[in-house]
């Protein structure tokens, strides 16, 4: 007996999906390419790169720690191919950065150098946690320095014009501006209780 015409659209079959709450983190401190030590779990106390920084989910992955076998490829007359699949952590919990001063997990928190550069540096140590090179890379360019630009990227005297200036008003007050038309009517008074 079903329940409902559409089953997909069913409002009781929603409640089988737990909704995931997460606090957003300000200043994300974990780039691809970081060295890390694993907190919890089978793999607890062992170091791996970072290879994959989801932050919608304040996940990471890490090269070949914390694994899954898959199946992949099965059909009637093969039995398919088991891969291991990396799965994620979490950064609140169950991830460290490590220390390369001496290889050991510590906390990190943002600072600015004299220089006035932002810098992560350790709890432990007090020492500087550069950023990886591979977390620079883009797209376009895997450094910055290999990067030639062509005629059609936009300059940097383009892209600092400021092309808008914010105001209160409405689009209809922006018209009846520019065409020189002033409101004389006095709006009725509202209550919204």
């Amino acid at each position: 007996m079903k329940c409902c015409s559409k089953p997909k659209l069913c409002s009781h079959k929603l409640s089988f999906y737990p909704q995931v709450f997460l606090e957003p983190i300000k200043e994300w401190s974990y780039f691809v390419g970081d060295r890390v030590e694993i907190l919890s779990g089978p793999d607890k106390g062992k170091q791996g790169i970072v290879s994959e920084v989801i932050e919608e989910r304040n996940w990471v992955l890490v090269e070949g720690l914390n694994t899954k076998l898959k199946v992949l490829g099965r059909t009637k007359q093969f039995y398919g191919s088991v891969v291991s699949v990396e799965q994620p952590l979490l950064i609140n919990r169950e991830v460290a950065l490590v220390d390369p001063a001496d290889m050991l997990s510590t906390k990190v928190e943002w600072r600015y150098t004299e220089d006035g550069e932002k810098v992560r540096v350790s709890h432990r140590t007090g020492r500087i946690i550069p950023v990886p090179n591979q977390a620079r890379t883009t797209h376009d360019y895997k450094s910055k320095t290999t990067y030639k630009e062509s005629p059609k990227d936009t300059t940097d005297s383009e892209i600092s014009k400021i092309t808008f200036s914010p105001t209160l008003s409405t689009f209809e007050m922006d018209i009846m501006k520019s065409e020189g038309i002033e409101e004389t009517r006095i709006p009725n008074k509202t209550y919204w209780y």
